[in-house]
């Protein structure tokens, strides 16, 4: 007897699941057969070896880090797979997901055999932000004048416009805080403050620059009053000195009063020099100066009647008055003097009686008295 074999196939599922019908003929010579068939069943049921995949940390590029993402992802996050009946196909649960601020985002990796057979492995990415904000432009100092109010609106334009500052960030936008709270107090409505503004990124991550605003006063106060201009009087005419006040942009000012006489020729002439000096609360001043120039023009006058000129007998020539005089400014005193002019005989004459009044500053007035004499 000859035995002769066959082996017919019959797909299954999937390429590792099918049937082989083996069958064996044994022939005598005279054409007599026996068969035998032998079925196999062959099946894939084990799932592919997987070495886990590994999780990675990557620095922020502002972007997502859409290439090194991908490329973990191609990469099935460095996990390799096996199968001990064919090839194995990767996918994994992605869905695009970000990572918030080094918060890690989970993915699974499945290596899925030619009959579905699967096992997976899990690891997560995260998206660290470890860089502060970049300060592009640093915060500028900013001094204002006084305006007496505490420049209250340059101040907040200074403070919402974090001092000039600008700031760049590679992984998220940047918001601005600072630490002002006050300026400090010094002198009117002036005052300063240092402010440090930060720039910080939407993970927590800062950076800071400063610069100080101050409001000085470099603005001296004003008069309200017309100022006294410089005259000329009489010295028995000098005026009050007027009352001045002030005004400051910073605060409040205080007026003084100084009054300097400067002696001229004689007592009733002379200058004044007032001065009103206008001070605000941080020390500036302003200053005006008038000056008034005091003389004495009027010549003194005498207090009594002025003896008329007479005719007298000889001997009856009167005695010589006494006279006296006043001044507008000051005092006066009278001198006397006689000249005799002879005439025709030793009993004709005339006497010519002058009084001479003379106040300090040496203006004079005088009177004649002329008396004939005769016999």
């Amino acid at each position: 007897a000859t035995v002769t074999f066959a082996e017919v196939r019959t797909d299954g599922s999937c390429p590792s699941n099918y049937t082989l019908a083996r069958t064996w003929t044994a022939t005598d010579e005279c054409g007599l057969t026996t068969t035998h068939t032998q079925t196999i069943t062959v099946q894939d049921i084990t799932a592919p070896d997987v070495t886990p995949a590994t999780n990675i940390v990557v620095e922020c590029d502002g972007t997502g880090n859409n290439t090194a993402i991908q490329d973990w992802l191609d990469n099935n996050g460095g996990a390799t797979a096996t199968d001990n009946c064919g090839t194995v196909t990767w996918t994994n649960n992605y869905n695009g997901a970000n990572s918030d601020c080094s918060a890690p985002v989970e993915v699974i990796f499945t290596a899925t055999d030619e009959c579905g057979n699967s096992n997976s492995t899990t690891a997560s990415y995260a998206i660290q932000d470890t860089a502060a904000p970049t300060i592009d432009i640093e915060a500028s100092d900013l001094t204002v004048q006084c305006d007496g109010n505490g420049n209250t609106t340059a101040l907040q334009d200074w403070l919402n416009n974090n001092g000039g500052a600008t700031a760049s960030d590679d992984c998220s936008s940047v918001t601005w805080s600072n630490d002002f709270t006050a300026l400090s107090d010094e002198c009117g409505a002036t005052g300063s403050a240092t402010v440090t503004f930060t720039a910080t990124d939407g993970c927590g991550n800062s950076s800071s620059t400063t610069a100080t605003f101050t409001i000085e006063d470099t603005t001296a106060p004003t008069f309200n009053e017309t100022l006294p201009t410089d005259v000329t009087v009489e010295c028995d005419s000098v005026p009050a000195a007027d009352t001045l006040t002030a005004d400051d942009n910073c605060g409040s000012a205080t007026v003084t009063f100084a009054e300097v006489r400067t002696d001229g020729s004689c007592p009733s002439n002379y200058t004044l020099a007032r001065t009103w000096t206008a001070t605000d609360e941080c020390g500036l001043t302003t200053t005006h100066t008038q000056t008034i120039t005091v003389q004495d023009t009027t010549a003194p006058t005498f207090n009594e009647t002025l003896p008329t000129d007479v005719t007298v007998e000889c001997d009856s020539v009167p005695t010589a008055d006494t006279l006296t005089a006043d001044d507008n400014c000051g005092t006066a005193t009278v001198t006397f003097a006689e000249v005799r002019t002879d005439g025709s005989c030793p009993s004709n004459y005339t006497l010519a009686r002058t009084w001479t009044a003379t106040d300090e500053c040496g203006l004079t007035t005088t009177h004649t008295q002329t008396i004939t004499v005769q016999d």
